[in-house]
C-alpha cells in the first residue's frame, strides 16, 4: 500500500505535544512525516520501550483526554502478528499498571492494541490471548485519585486484589470476579501489519468505533475517561487467563523492530 497523508484530530481539543519514553535503548526518529518507535535487539532480562505518549508518568498520573475524541493515523509494522515481538499499538488509556504488574486503579482503554504469542490476556468474551486487536476496556470504578472520601476504601480492594492475583487458588476465582465488572470488547484484527494501513477511532461519551481502511471493525462501549494517548514498542509480556495465571515479565526480541506513524507537519 502507498503510503498516505494522515492526520490525529479531536474534536473537543488538540492532543497535546507527545513526548518521548524511551528506555533501554529505545529510540524515536523522524523522517520527514514519519515517526518511527524502534527498541533495539534485546532480551528478557530487561525492560526495552520506544514510546511518545502525553502524561507525566510520576504518580498520581494526569491525563487530559476526554471524549468526544477522533484519531485518525497511516501506520505499519516492522515485523507481521506472530513475529513481532512484546506489545505494541497506539490509543488512549490511564496506565494502570506497575512494571511489575501490580494494578494501581482499574485499568481503561480504547485503542488498537497488539501482544505476541508469549502474551495470554483474555478478558473480552471469545477474543484470543493475543494478536492485533481493536480493544475497548471500561472498567465502571472510580479512580483511586479522584474519589475523594471513598479512596481509603478502594486502595484497600485494590491492594486485596493484587494479593489475590499472586495466590495459588485464589488467582482464578479474583480473575473470574473482574471480568465480571470490566466491560471488554476485542475484534481480531486479520490484515498485514507490515503494510500501511489508515487506523480511525471515533471515541464518543457511550460507545467507541473503530475502523481499519474505512471499514469498521469494532463498535463497543467506551471509557469516560479521562485517559492519556500513547503510542509504543516494547518487549513486554502479560498473562491473565481464564485459569487464572496473572503475570508480567519481557521476551526477547532478536533483532531491532518498530513502529511507524505517518502524521502531517
Amino acid at each position: 500500500m502507498a503510503r498516505r497523508k494522515a492526520q490525529t484530530l479531536s474534536r473537543a481539543s488538540p492532543i497535546p505535544s507527545l513526548k518521548e519514553h524511551l528506555v533501554n535503548g529505545g529510540r524515536v526518529e523522524r523522517a520527514g512525516d514519519v515517526l518511527r518507535l524502534t527498541i533495539p535487539p534485546t532480551t528478557r532480562a530487561a525492560y526495552t520501550d520506544a514510546q511518545l505518549d502525553d502524561y507525566e508518568h510520576a504518580l498520581p498520573r494526569r491525563f487530559a483526554n476526554r471524549p468526544p475524541q477522533r484519531l485518525r493515523l497511516h501506520a505499519r509494522f516492522s515485523h507481521p502478528a506472530g513475529a513481532l515481538k512484546g506489545t505494541a499499538g497506539f490509543g488512549f488509556w490511564n496506565h494502570p499498571f506497575t512494571r511489575d504488574g501490580a494494578v494501581l486503579e482499574p485499568p481503561c482503554n480504547v485503542w488498537f492494541f497488539y501482544s505476541s504469542p508469549e502474551s495470554d490476556i483474555q478478558i473480552a468474551p471469545g477474543a484470543p490471548g493475543h494478536g492485533f486487536k481493536a480493544a475497548s476496556l471500561r472498567t465502571p470504578l472510580p479512580s483511586v485519585e479522584r474519589q475523594g472520601a471513598s479512596g481509603g476504601l478502594a486502595r484497600a480492594m485494590m491492594a486485596a486484589g493484587n494479593l489475590a492475583l499472586r495466590l495459588p487458588g485464589v488467582s482464578a476465582l479474583a480473575m473470574a470476579a473482574a471480568r465480571l465488572v470490566v466491560r471488554a470488547r476485542e475484534a481480531l484484527l486479520d490484515l498485514d501489519m507490515t503494510e500501511w494501513h489508515c487506523y480511525e477511532l471515533d471515541w464518543l461519551p457511550d460507545v467507541a468505533v473503530f475502523r481499519v481502511d474505512g471499514a469498521e471493525v469494532l463498535r463497543a462501549p467506551s471509557p469516560r475517561g479521562p485517559l492519556g494517548f500513547v503510542a509504543w514498542v516494547d518487549n513486554y509480556r502479560a498473562v491473565a487467563a481464564r485459569d487464572g495465571q496473572y503475570a508480567f515479565a519481557y521476551v526477547d526480541v532478536p533483532e531491532a523492530q518498530w513502529l511507524e506513524l505517518e502524521v502531517e507537519n
